[in-house]
């Protein structure tokens, strides 16, 4: 790919980050997903997944979900969304607290995205270039060293 997940990564392991939003979780969606799995993994990054919450069924779940990001300021990444009606089954858990949390969405479907928040246009990344490919790898595998020849 062209690195949606390492950037979302990145950004959700901030230093700064990770001192603004307490509540951060970073969820795999995919082509086939769980919508319980999704909350209970959610319930799980932040601290709040009980024997009670796995238990509960799923519409109860996502009110509960909901209920434990209301009061705290959260950033949440939802990787690899692929259809609408995907993230129509999942914003439901999300409130619109006024806490400046956020639901950062990675998908390969620009169509997602606008739908997801229809304000901001979509960030897109693009491949990288052969020579800074080709950089990134030298960097990653000699560091600052010199390439031997």
């Amino acid at each position: 790919g062209v690195g949606k997940t390492t950037l979302a990564k990145k950004v959700l392991h901030d230093p700064k980050i990770e001192y603004d939003f307490f509540a951060r979780a970073f969820i795999y969606v995919s082509q086939q997903f769980e919508r319980t799995e999704v909350f209970l993994n959610i319930l799980g990054s932040i601290g709040q997944l009980t024997e009670e919450a796995k238990n509960m069924p799923e519409e109860k779940l996502a009110e509960h979900v909901r209920e434990q990001l209301k009061t705290r300021m959260y950033l949440i990444v939802m990787d690899d969304v692929w259809k609408i009606e995907d993230w129509d089954k999942l914003k439901v858990a999300f409130p619109n607290n006024k806490k400046r949390s956020r639901v950062l969405i990675t998908t390969r479907n620009t169509s997602v995205a606008i739908y997801a928040n229809p304000a901001v246009e979509p960030y897109h990344l693009d491949f990288l270039t052969f020579d800074a490919s080709r950089e990134l790898l030298r960097r990653k595998v000699f560091g600052e060293n010199k390439c031997p020849e």
